[in-house]
């Protein structure tokens, strides 16, 4: 006990030491960060009313897009804080990080043994797509981590201790099927789908009736329900029919079958997969072969059937997303664990048969190192690639001593896995790869502010602006603006829920207002695609040359702005 006990923590603290520098060190960047945020910071505003948690809203609207889990998870820590800020937004998914990755070393060390999960923690934690969403203010890695629970509760009643047999499932629907209804509170039905599907799946492949009736689906599926309609019945009662359409049929039936939002060509998830699990895509593939020829070996030991529910869980997830219509990048994260797991079984293979793996593992590891090689020999073109004075000679310096971290670490792990201890390639990889996150979030993610932040515009508006004087968003009501000014906006396309193009009759009739100054904050895009021109005068605008805002009064309020304060076009 004592020893599992010391493994949490020291992980713990791994994770922390990755997921936590420079919480706090940038702003909220669009898309999700700053709706999200501003999201929860409404259900805090006063006077605090349970409907607002129940029906989340987005200024001031209705909000369909999403269940709350998540914005109750930033409330409560904006409410530790003092109000909802950049690290209320952020703790979530750091939290949720640290969780996944101790539920990664439950679950390896279940399904094979301790060697294995000791490796597959790490690779886990410093995939791209963790290292990412462990440290930004999505719903994602507070999913990924109630789905891992799930699948964790369920293999803790299929498996045995490490070294003990396979054995029957007994209990385990309770905490499955509760895990699964609060990652449905978190996402959607998605939260059910992928544990349930990669649990049934294997149970079918394995012709495994038995394990099938120990799920209790019935049973299972009434307590999902109880739990997922213990907030929808209320919230669906409050906000009528519209809230049951949007959230059901708009943003869970339309959004996979239909692709309604970011829709993508089937074979999207082949182009994207390897960039999600990298860097270790380049040692993944010989590392799972070789557990799978195992597994194919003894196909009735314990090991083998692991190795087929994680291939199983990677292929019908992989499947399953791809079939969707609307596809988004992050989805992938739910595969994150499993290939992380197949990757630390099978380096471990490989180094107890050396010699039949030594020509392929030492190429894959050597074929990562050059990658980084690369990277650090490619940062001055691609700085150079951008415009003029965007980035400082000190910080292209930077960026290729970030890069080369992981070059040096990886470096010392070929060294060991030239010796024939492949497996400490993993550990030495790991740390250059954290140590380089650390860096960058502390270091260099900040300079994004300049063309990612809405504060500064932001800043100016409330500055500026009477606090009885309207002002409007265009093209649609961009949540950073929101948050930032901490102002509902007027709204120019029809409700926050509308993912298309502004009325540019509302916007006219907006300008064209005459009782008070008004405000507007518009692309630039749309700004030059106005025929004819607003009569608003420019005071501001932002630094990002493409997608950037540019904020227009009337003349009488752009007179009281000082001039230095101006913005020159």
């Amino acid at each position: 006990m004592r020893g599992n006990r010391l493994a949490y923590l020291i992980l713990a603290a791994a994770a922390i030491a990755v997921l936590l520098p420079g919480i706090h060190s940038r702003d909220l960047w669009n898309p999700d960060e700053p709706r999200y945020a501003e999201v929860a910071r409404e259900m805090l505003e006063p006077p605090l009313e349970l409907k607002h948690f129940l029906v989340p809203r987005l200024n001031g609207e209705t909000y369909t897009h999403k269940p709350p889990l998540h914005f109750w998870n930033i409330a409560l820590f904006g409410v530790l804080r003092g109000g909802v800020d950049e690290v209320a937004a952020r703790l979530p998914s750091l939290f949720a990080g640290v969780g996944a990755v101790l539920v990664v070393f439950a679950l390896a060390a279940r399904l094979f043994d301790r060697a294995t999960a000791w490796l597959a923690a790490p690779i886990f934690l410093t995939s791209a797509l963790v290292m990412w969403n462990g440290r930004v203010g999505q719903i994602d890695m507070t999913l990924t981590l109630l789905e891992l629970l799930a699948i964790l509760s369920w293999a803790r009643a299929r498996f045995g201790p490490a070294g003990g047999a396979v054995r029957s499932g007994g209990r385990a629907y309770i905490p499955f099927f509760a895990c699964t209804g609060l990652a449905t509170l978190a996402k959607g039905p998605v939260g059910l789908v992928v544990p349930l599907l990669a649990v049934i799946l294997f149970l079918a492949f394995e012709r495994d009736r038995a394990g099938i009736a120990e799920l209790r689906l019935g049973r299972g599926l009434l307590l999902w329900a109880v739990i997922v309609l213990a907030w929808f019945g209320p919230a669906v009662w409050l906000a009528g029919r519209s809230y049951f359409d949007a959230l059901v049929l708009d943003q869970t039936l339309s959004r996979y079958a239909g692709g309604t939002y970011h829709p993508k060509p089937w074979h999207y998830y082949f182009q994207t997969l390897p960039g999600t699990f990298a860097p270790w895509t380049l040692l993944a593939p010989v590392a799972i072969y070789a557990a799978f020829r195992h597994s194919r070996e003894e196909p009735r030991s314990r090991q083998a059937q692991a190795v087929r529910f994680l291939l199983i869980w990677v292929a019908g997830i992989f499947v399953f997303f791809s079939l969707s219509g609307g596809k988004r990048t992050v989805y992938l994260l739910a595969l994150s664990a499993p290939l992380a797991m197949l990757t630390a079984h099978g380096v471990l293979l490989i180094r107890d048969r050396w010699p039949s793996y030594r020509a392929a593992f030492l190429t894959s590891a050597a074929a990562l190192l050059l990658l980084f090689a690369v990277l650090v020999a490619a940062v001055p073109a691609a700085a150079g690639d951008l415009p003029e004075g965007t980035i400082s000679a000190r910080t292209i310096t930077e960026l290729q001593a970030v890069a080369a971290l992981p070059l040096i670490a990886g470096a010392a792990g070929l060294w060991f896995a030239a010796r024939r201890r492949p497996d400490l390639l993993i550990p030495c990889l790991a740390t250059g790869l954290g140590l380089a996150m650390s860096v960058t979030a502390v270091r260099l993610l900040p300079l994004g502010d300049a063309f990612k932040s809405a504060r500064a515009l932001s800043r100016d508006l409330v500055q500026w602006a009477e606090p009885d004087e309207p002002y409007a968003i265009y093209p649609v009501p961009d949540a950073a603006f929101l948050f930032y000014t901490q102002r509902f906006a007027v709204d120019l396309h029809g409700g926050t829920q509308v993912h298309d193009q502004g009325d540019e009759e509302a916007l006219r009739r907006f300008v064209a207002r005459t009782d008070k100054n008004v405000w507007l904050l518009i692309e630039r895009d749309n700004l030059d695609a106005l025929d004819p021109p607003t009569a608003l005068v420019e005071v501001s605008r932002d630094h990002d040359p493409l997608q950037g805002h540019v904020l227009l009064t009337t003349p009488e309020a752009a007179a009281r702005v000082a001039p230095s304060s101006k913005a020159q076009p």
